[in-house]
């Protein structure tokens, strides 16, 4: 091969190597400063919970039993039935008839300039009077004690913006390794080392469990400033630290958990809106970052060849691939284990990259031949998402 070729070749391949060893000690980094949600706590605050559902007759049955079985004073429950046309309806006023903490509110028609979930988290949260409001989905089940247990992390904290990282049970090879890629990205992405720290503009946001003191969501512009963007939670977590609010992380293991999707498939299928915004709706910029994951994963293993260079810069350059990779894998392992998750799919991290990269250019092709984001019976054009996002990956 010619050298005009085998330079920029090494070149990429040790670029993706740096990568991977600034990576696993940023990832190491996060398992050592994100704590885990306490085992116990006494919280001095009410707590409103705001359920957004559509179409949810599946889910929300058995999460919302989980909701109510938490014994925390002063909790309230909002089920936002969003048009719903499966039972959902019926099921939110079952649980509202039945305990006295739990209100069924219904959404008839999705106002201009809104996104189903985004409006029903405004209707769900805009009259609350409690100290805390905890956003949440309607599949995600909680542990005994973990609503008491998070007030009291985030009082004890000094926070305003508490985001849980919730358990997802395995399913499928393909599907775990997959989402241990794309969690990978999420951690480093989100540069959670930093989101606890007042001079970093890091944040984040867990559509599972995103958790605000009241008095400091009131100073900010609220559901409105993300009304149309469709990576919410996030948008929610960029708003609270702009505002100066305390933000900061936890891990919920064996405290929060939700079956984030049951098949490869229907995350496939599940990714598309989230993936296209996170790639600025271009199609352009959708094939630039899943290269960028495709290069940065193979480096070590390009590395490993030697890109055809002899000599000690070929020796040198199989070190540092192997030594990339070590690194990458002990870090997988690690990340995998304080994660709850199974090991074995988070090391195939090659897989998992090109099925996630693959998610994006899918997503990104399908929105720019659409025009936009179909979303639960509801289209979005583009020139309007693009035009409201509040979260901007590129």
């Amino acid at each position: 091969m010619p050298e005009l070729v085998l330079v920029p070749l090494a070149l990429a391949a040790s670029a993706g190597c740096l990568a991977w060893l600034a990576g696993s000690a940023l990832a190491l980094r996060v398992r050592r400063v994100v704590p885990p949600l306490p085992t116990e706590g006494s919280p001095a605050g009410s707590l409103r919970v705001v359920v957004p559902a559509r179409n949810e007759a599946d889910t929300l049955p058995a999460a919302a039993e989980t909701l109510l079985a938490q014994e925390l004073p002063g909790l309230e429950v909002i089920f936002v039935d969003d048009r719903s046309d499966d039972g959902t309806g019926a099921h939110v006023d079952g649980l509202a008839a039945r305990d006295p903490r739990a209100r069924a509110v219904h959404v008839d028609a999705l106002p201009d300039g809104w996104l189903g979930k985004t409006h029903a988290l405004h209707v769900g949260s805009r009259d609350a009077a409690t100290d805390w409001i905890l956003f949440t989905d309607a599949d995600v089940h909680f542990a005994p004690g973990t609503l008491a247990r998070a007030v009291a992390a985030a009082e004890a904290r000094g926070l305003d913006h508490l985001a849980v990282l919730p358990d997802v049970p395995p399913g499928g090879f393909l599907l775990d390794a997959a989402v241990a890629a794309f969690g990978r990205s999420f951690v480093l992405g989100q540069r959670l080392w930093a989101v606890e720290d007042p001079d970093s503009d890091a944040h984040v946001g867990v559509g599972a469990f995103n958790m605000v003191r009241r008095s400091a969501w009131e100073r900010t512009e609220r559901v409105p400033w993300f009304a149309r963007d469709v990576i919410d939670d996030v948008a929610l977590g960029r708003m609270m630290k702009s505002s100066g609010a305390r933000c900061g992380v936890a891990l919920g293991r064996r405290a929060v958990s939700v079956r984030w999707y049951r098949s490869l498939g229907e995350m496939v299928r599940g990714l598309e809106k989230n993936t296209f915004a996170a790639a600025g709706y271009s199609l352009p910029k959708a094939l630039l970052l899943a290269g960028l994951l495709v290069t940065v994963d193979a480096g070590p293993l390009l590395a490993l060849s030697g890109c055809g260079l002899d000599g000690a810069w070929g020796a040198a350059l199989r070190a540092l691939g192997a030594t990339a990779l070590v690194a990458g894998l002990a870090t997988g392992v690690v990340l995998a284990r304080w994660g709850g998750r199974r090991v074995l799919p988070a090391l195939l991290f090659p897989v998992g990259t090109l099925l996630v990269a693959g998610m994006i250019v899918r997503a990104a092709w399908l929105g720019a031949r659409r025009g936009g984001i179909a979303w639960r019976d509801t289209f979005h054009d583009t020139e309007s998402l693009r035009e409201h996002a509040r979260v901007r990956f590129l």
